[in-house]
Parts: C-alpha cells; sequence; structure tokens
C-alpha cells in the first residue's frame, strides 16, 4: 500500500486543503520481462539460490498468471520455473562445480518473453560481492510508499545483499526514526540480507550539501540533524562527539552537491557519484583533485520505495537507479560495513558487472607502498559486451581501449551502428549542482541505407522514453534523456552506401533537475545535426552541440555484431611521484557503467 496525500481546493483560490493520508493499494500489470537475481561470486560446489522475477513494464511484479521459463546458463538449459501465479520464484541449494563464468538468460515457455541475469563467477579465490543500496526513500520524506515496501523490495524484489533508508532529517520525526530502527532490525537475517539504520543530512550545497550518514548498529543510536547541526563542519563535529568513527559512515551525493573542499578522512570514505538524479563522476574527481582520499560507489536515490532494481520515474530521473559493489568474503553487517569503510568498493550504474582493478597486486581501495613502476591489472565480466575500458591517473586519460567500434573497412550487406546522445552534468560554478538532465526527442531518417531494425538500449521508462518507426519514411521518431551519462539508438543497416547519412531533427527542450542556483535550466531551441558515412574516423564521427559551457553530443559509430562480455587487461606506467591515483572506467554496448574505486601510489604509509 502506498500512502498517497490529496488536496481539495474547494473555491478555486489555489488554497488547497489537506485530507487525512489515504492507503492506496498498487499492483502490476500485464507481464512485460523477466529477470533473473542471483550471487555473482560462488565458490565451485557451493550452495546459493536464484530468483526469477517477472515484471511489467514499470518494473512491478507482473500480475498472474506467470508463463513457465526456462534458465540458460552459457546458452544451455540450467533451471525451469512451472507455471504460475506468483510473480518471484527462489530456486534454492543450486551448484555449480567447474570453476569459470556463467552468462544467464531466460526464456519463457512460448518464448515471447526474454530476459538476462547477472554473470556468476565460480572462483576459489575472487573476492566476493554484496551488492547493496546505500540511498533510498519511502513516504517518510518527498516520496512515496511505506517503510516496510522498502525493505520488502530490497530484500525479496532486487535480492540485494545490504540496504540503507535513508530519509531526509529536516522532515522526520522520532516516531519515523523508531520505525526505521524497528525495520532495519526486523528485516535483516543473517547470511541473507543486512539493513542500516541511515538518515540524509539534508542541506543547501553552499552549506555543504546532502550528505548520508550511515550507522554500524541500530540499536543506542539517534540523528545529528541539520536543525540543530546547520554546516558540514558542525556534522563532522557532532558524530564524532557522540560516536566512534568506525561506526559512523558519511556518503555525500551531487543532487545537492557535497562540498568537496571539506571532508573528514574517518567518517567520509566513499561518495556517491550516480543515482537516478543522472551520472556524476565529476564529484568524485573533484573530491580526489582536493586530496581527499575516497573511494566510489552508485545509489538508487529511488523515492518510490523501489531500492536497488528500479526504472527511470520520468521526467529529470533519466537514468535507472545505481548500484553500490562491496568487496568482502564476510557478507555479515561488520564485514560489510568495514569493507565501505575501507574503499573495498566500486560502483555500478545498476547492472551487476564484475570488475576487478590491482596495482602491482593490490587491489581497488588501496594506498600501496611507492614503486616507480606499475604495473596496473584487471578483468571486466559483463553483463553486454564490452564497449570501452578507461584508466585515470590524477584525473587525466592515460589509456583508452575500445572493443566494439569497426575501425575500417568496405561495410558488409548489413551492418550495425550506434547513435549515442551525450550530454555533460558538471556544475557551471565550482561550487553549485549539477546541470539537469538534457532532453534528446525528435525525428531521425536515414538517407542512402535501409532501417532493418532499430532498439534502444537505455531507453528505459515507458512514459519518458519512446522510440518507434515512423510508417512514412526510412525514418524514427525517439525521446531519451541523458545526464552525464550516454544513451543509444542501436541500428542495423542494409545497402549502405559510401554517401549515405543520418540526418536528426531536435525539438525543442527544457534541462529538467536540481536546478543550480547560478545558472537557471537551459531552455534548448530546435535543432539538427546531420552525420556522414563519408566522415567515419576509426569508425565514427562526432557532432558536438555547444550550449554555453557544455559540449553535448551526438555519436554515429559502426560497431561488430557480438562484442566481448569478458575482457583482461594489462598497462604498465611508471612515475617518480608520491601520492599518484588510478581508477577505471567501464561502459557496456547497453549503455552501463562501472567505476573502480581508486589505488593510491605512496604518499603515505600504505593501509
Amino acid at each position: 500500500f502506498l500512502p498517497v496525500p490529496m488536496y481539495v481546493d474547494f473555491d478555486g483560490s489555489d488554497h488547497c486543503y489537506a485530507l487525512p493520508i489515504q492507503p492506496i493499494a498498487v499492483s502490476g500489470s500485464d507481464i512485460a520481462g523477466v529477470h533473473v537475481f542471483s550471487p555473482s561470486v560462488v565458490r565451485p560446489g557451493e550452495n546459493f539460490d536464484i530468483s526469477v522475477r517477472a515484471q511489467d513494464r514499470f518494473y512491478n511484479r507482473a500480475k498472474g498468471p506467470i508463463p513457465g521459463f526456462k534458465v540458460y546458463a552459457n546458452g544451455k538449459v540450467w533451471q525451469t520455473v512451472a507455471t504460475s501465479d506468483q510473480a518471484i520464484t527462489v530456486i534454492e541449494n543450486l551448484k555449480l562445480d567447474k570453476a569459470g563464468i556463467y552468462h544467464i538468460t531466460v526464456v519463457s515457455e512460448d518464448g515471447s518473453i526474454n530476459g538476462v541475469g547477472n554473470p556468476i563467477l565460480v572462483s576459489h579465490t575472487a573476492t566476493k560481492i554484496a551488492w547493496g543500496d546505500t540511498h533510498g526513500h519511502a513516504g517518510f520524506a518527498e516520496g512515496i510508499g511505506t517503510p516496510d515496501q522498502f525493505m520488502e523490495w530490497a530484500k525479496e524484489d532486487a535480492r540485494l545483499e545490504f540496504v540503507t533508508h535513508s530519509e531526509h532529517d529536516i522532515w522526520m520525526d522520532d516516531f519515523e526514526w523508531n520505525e526505521l530502527v524497528a525495520n532495519v532490525k526486523g528485516y535483516s537475517e543473517p547470511g541473507r540480507f543486512v539493513a542500516y539504520l541511515r538518515y540524509e543530512w539534508t542541506t543547501q550545497t553552499r552549506y555543504g550539501g546532502h550528505h548520508n550518514v550511515l550507522f554500524r548498529n541500530p540499536d543506542n543510536n539517534f540523528r545529528i540533524p541539520n536543525q540543530f547541526y546547520p554546516t558540514l563542519s558542525s556534522l563532522y563535529q557532532g558524530l564524532r562527539e557522540n560516536f566512534s568513527v568506525n561506526d559512523v559512515l558519511v556518503i555525500p551525493h551531487a543532487h545537492q552537491a557535497g562540498d568537496y573542499r571539506q571532508s573528514d578522512p574517518e567518517l567520509q570514505t566513499l561518495v556517491e557519484i550516480m543515482s537516478k538524479h543522472g551520472t556524476f563522476e565529476w564529484l568524485g574527481r573533484m573530491y580526489l583533485n582536493h586530496g581527499h582520499e575516497v573511494g566510489f560507489i552508485a545509489a538508487s536515490d529511488d523515492h518510490l520505495s523501489q531500492p536497488g532494481y528500479t526504472a527511470p520515474s520520468g521526467n529529470y530521473h533519466s537514468q535507472r537507479g545505481g548500484l553500490a559493489a562491496v568487496l568482502t568474503n564476510d557478507q555479515s553487517r561488520d564485514g560489510i560495513f568495514d569493507a565501505m569503510k575501507t574503499l573495498q568498493a566500486y560502483a555500478t550504474s545498476g547492472d551487476k558487472i564484475i570488475l576487478d582493478v590491482s596495482i602491482n597486486d593490490q587491489g581497488m581501495g588501496h594506498r600501496i607502498p611507492f614503486a616507480e613502476k606499475r604495473k596496473l591489472e584487471g578483468k571486466v565480466i559483463g553483463t553486454a559486451p564490452i564497449s570501452s575500458i578507461t584508466v585515470v591517473k590524477n584525473d587525466e586519460e592515460i589509456w583508452h581501449e575500445d572493443y566494439l567500434t569497426i575501425e575500417s573497412g568496405n561495410f558488409a550487406e548489413e551492418e550495425e551502428f550506434f547513435i549515442t546522445f551525450s550530454s555533460e552534468s558538471f556544475p557551471m560554478h565550482p561550487h553549485d549542482n549539477p546541470r539537469g538532465t538534457r532532453g534528446w526527442s525528435g525525428r531521425l531518417e536515414v538517407e542512402g541505407a535501409g532501417i532493418l531494425s532499430f532498439e534502444g538500449t537505455d531507453f528505459l521508462h515507458p512514459e519518458v522514453s519512446h522510440l518507434e518507426r515512423d510508417p512514412q519514411n526510412n525514418a524514427l521518431l525517439f525521446a531519451t534523456g541523458t545526464r552525464g551519462d550516454t544513451s543509444s539508438i542501436k541500428l542495423k543497416l542494409e545497402n549502405i552506401q559510401r554517401e549515405a547519412q543520418v540526418k536528426l531533427d531536435f525539438n525543442p527542450a527544457r534541462e529538467q533537475g536540481s536546478p543550480p542556483r547560478f545558472r537557471p535550466a537551459a531552455r534548448i531551441g530546435r535543432s539538427s545535426v546531420t552525420l556522414s558515412f563519408d566522415d567515419l574516423q576509426q569508425g565514427q564521427t562526432v557532432k558536438a552541440i555547444p550550449l554555453d559551457v557544455y559540449r553535448d553530443r551526438v555519436t554515429l559509430r559502426r560497431v561488430i555484431k557480438a562484442g566481448q562480455k569478458v575482457v583482461e587487461f594489462e598497462l604498465s606506467d611508471e612515475s617518480q611521484i608520491q601520492g599518484d591515483y588510478y581508477y577505471v572506467r567501464v561502459t557496456q554496448a547497453n549503455d552501463a557503467m562501472a567505476w573502480s574505486s581508486p589505488i593510491w601510489v605512496g604518499g603515505v604509509t600504505p593501509r
């Protein structure tokens, strides 16, 4: 049940009267998709469970009858699910005896519904991954839903290993806080699911920005709220005066951007760089540039009581919620919390991408002894083909490899291309909120080639994203949005002429979401872009669309039909500088992303 506030204007004066909050039951609709949830890393012969979840187009549980399914591992039938009236089926006590990587897919018995699961790495030695959402809301703030709905979704629908229900302190009273405490205790299940007690310290960027405060244990903890601790330095002071720094974790985010000039090195070890609000790698980079030793995570910042697995919710929420990957073989309350405190974590944009990065055999989040010669090694196990891997050193990209683009050669009879939209999200002023979402909508027409098929790789929300064929022409009508990320249209073309081109006519748009204080949300006028196949250089051509300080882009890219889902990479680097840091960014063909936490070389005593 969702508590829905209702207001009545009796006389048209715009003065509304609040009615008692009404509980409204929300149920899913017809099945539109299916997803498989499983652990990312297991030992050979270890027992584990998977969950097969049927969903409607809004990611709610689909209503029955639910068809039977076949679950495939590396293309072979692995498990079956019988027809039922339940949207979620948990298959228990499974084993995979042989070490290796297993890619999971699922198809209904009649073949009409198909989906994917996260890859499973079966290994004797790989560190296990606890997937969680450290930032989400229900109806205690400006969201909807109940605390019980929030926990039920995290535990059963998203099948997370851990979660935090993080309501805004300025809109929460002691009764609500005590309910959160009770839920943390009631829903936690050793070995299966950990709930952490948390709240969001809520203020404008100029006073420090939003920070989530997470406690190791639910007992004997209370809020250090913005009402009495109104600046970031006073929050740090209040937490230190009342709690052990080992039992509290503070995580800033970019919606009301954390003040990256300030940080407490013992309290604040992670930065949230991606959520439904957008992709904000720039925020993590600013913390690093100011000398703070922090790791990266992502979260949903969902306001619909749907943490960990949720679709974009419209307007400025152009993206799915992100996930935090915590590296620990001890998935207890203390084990997960300690791993977050010591930066043993990384961020993804929602897909459970397996990412392993090390320098001189030391993993992400560590500061290692100084060495002039650095050997960076990595492995990515994707949920889709890997598009690119980039290594960032001291805020500069020093290595980049493209795994998807066809760089040269004559066109085949049929070829695949990506039309990719991207927009920058950093703030115009260095201490402001990020730029809002850029809407992309209009018409795409192909000349000199035929459109065989098309697919939106990041067109996730049925009320916001839109992609259909224009029946009168060799053209498509589309709508999507980006905020620091990318959104792509995958085209399969035939009979491609060298002089072929793609013409894009964009409708007027207005930026949406978390308006900056120093720059009003921009109105974007009607425009047109032509991408010519003749202009392809190393397989792609890019057109920049300037908008004041920003350079948004549209890219035409020639891609291989079936890319690699598993990539290992290696890089050698030399430096005589103490304290260099490195991190890795991964992009996939489905526009999903992952970011490792940094590794530092020298500077202080290694952790």
